[in-house]
C-alpha cells in the first residue's frame, strides 16, 4: 500500500472504528496488510501529538475535560449530535403499543 492509503486506512479505523477486515476489503488487500499499516501510522501520528489512549473510554463531555486536564493536554472535539431512542423511565409502567397484542391476564366477567 502507498503511504496515502496506509494513512487513510489508519485514520478511518481510528475515527470510525472500522474493522481491519472491512478496510482490507475496501483497499483490496489482506487483513494483515491493514494491521501492519495501522501499526506503522499510529506512532507517526503520536510523534505529532495525535494519540488515542488505549483502554480509555470517555462517555461524557465532563469525562473528556477531566481526562485532558489531568494529562495537561488539549483536544479537538468532533461534536455531531446523534439521535438515540431512550428507554422509558420505569419499564414496569410502560405500555406495549404493538397492534394486535392482547392482555395475558384473563378478563373478569
Amino acid at each position: 500500500m502507498v503511504f496515502v492509503d496506509r494513512l487513510l486506512s489508519a485514520l478511518v479505523h481510528l475515527r470510525h472504528g472500522v474493522t481491519h477486515d472491512v478496510l482490507a476489503c475496501w483497499f483490496g488487500v489482506d487483513r494483515s496488510t491493514i494491521t501492519r499499516a495501522i501499526g506503522e501510522i499510529r506512532p507517526l501520528l503520536a510523534e505529532r501529538g495525535c494519540t488515542i489512549s488505549p483502554g480509555v473510554r470517555l462517555r461524557t463531555l465532563a469525562e473528556v475535560i477531566e481526562h485532558l486536564g489531568a494529562s495537561g493536554q488539549t483536544g479537538i472535539i468532533y461534536g455531531t449530535e446523534i439521535r438515540v431512542r431512550g428507554r422509558p423511565l420505569d419499564a414496569r409502567t410502560a405500555t406495549c403499543s404493538s397492534p394486535g397484542r392482547t392482555s395475558r391476564t384473563p378478563s373478569k366477567p
